[in-house]
């Protein structure tokens, strides 16, 4: 792959265009474009043009540029992501339905809760998870229940940090967390109040795989103040996880496969 003049790859200035692109940007002007992503003009134009003759990007109707159905396609093509998101919608739409608010599915990928699926309401709390987002670890009722089942080399690492704050509410302190995520994996459940919103509590609990592996965290952001109840609410999660995995476990899938 040629480099440019500055030594990063034609690869490297491909991620970097698309990396441009998130949940506050869905599109963004050629400018824009360039110099988010760091390029001279000249060479964002040019590989925009390619890119979008490949249908990784496209313009909108009013020129501005997003990402194309192209990146879709071959996203769905390979992503065990993607195939656990389609498995899961069914559980997760019961649990939506009952618990009238925010649902999602996040797995780990580095630092990070990367929300596979999410489902939500008009009237739901407003929080910051989105499909295809992500949101620091510590501070997701999602990431704690995924670090909690993580290996032990694995959070250690995590919380040798950075790890920043949302919220008066966060937990930042690394004696704190570990104990938090003790807690958490003897009994398979996160509760967060406020750590990402103010007025808004995450609840979590695990997704096993075939092998009892966690391959994922199911949970729900209600309005601390308007919900059905703690107890039913767990037990709603509990019974959608569990359904979650008896598929898995159906189709013989594993974490990793």
């Amino acid at each position: 792959m040629a480099n440019s003049p500055s030594g990063d790859s034609m690869i490297d200035r491909l991620v970097r265009v698309l990396s441009s692109f998130d949940p506050d940007h869905p599109s963004l002007s050629t400018d824009e474009l360039s110099a988010r992503a760091q390029l001279p003009k000249s060479t964002a134009y040019r590989l925009i043009n390619d890119m979008m003759r490949h249908d990784l990007l496209q313009r909108d109707p009013s020129g501005r540029i997003r990402i194309g159905v192209g990146m879709w396609e071959l996203s769905n093509r390979a992503s065990d992501a993607v195939e656990l998101a389609s498995l899961a919608r069914p559980h997760m739409t019961n649990l939506h339905d009952f618990v009238g608010e925010n649902t999602q599915l996040g797995i780990l990928r580095e630092r990070e809760v990367l929300f596979v699926e999410r489902m939500s309401k008009p009237s739901a709390v407003v929080h910051r998870s989105r499909t295809a987002g992500r949101l620091p670890a510590h501070a997701s009722s999602c990431g704690l229940v995924l670090l909690a089942h993580a290996p032990r080399h694995v959070r250690e690492a995590y919380l040798r940090g950075p790890l920043s704050a949302f919220t008066e509410h966060t937990t930042t302190d690394p004696t704190i967390l570990r104990r938090m995520l003790q807690t958490i994996r003897t009994y398979h459940r996160a509760e967060l109040v406020g750590h990402i919103d103010e007025g808004t509590t995450g609840i979590a609990v695990p997704v096993f795989d075939g092998s009892g592996l966690t391959i994922a965290g199911l949970g729900v952001v209600v309005d601390s103040e308007r919900n059905v109840g703690m107890p039913a609410i767990m037990q709603a999660l509990r019974t959608a996880s569990a359904g979650i995995t008896q598929d898995l476990i159906a189709q013989g899938t594993r974490a990793g496969e």
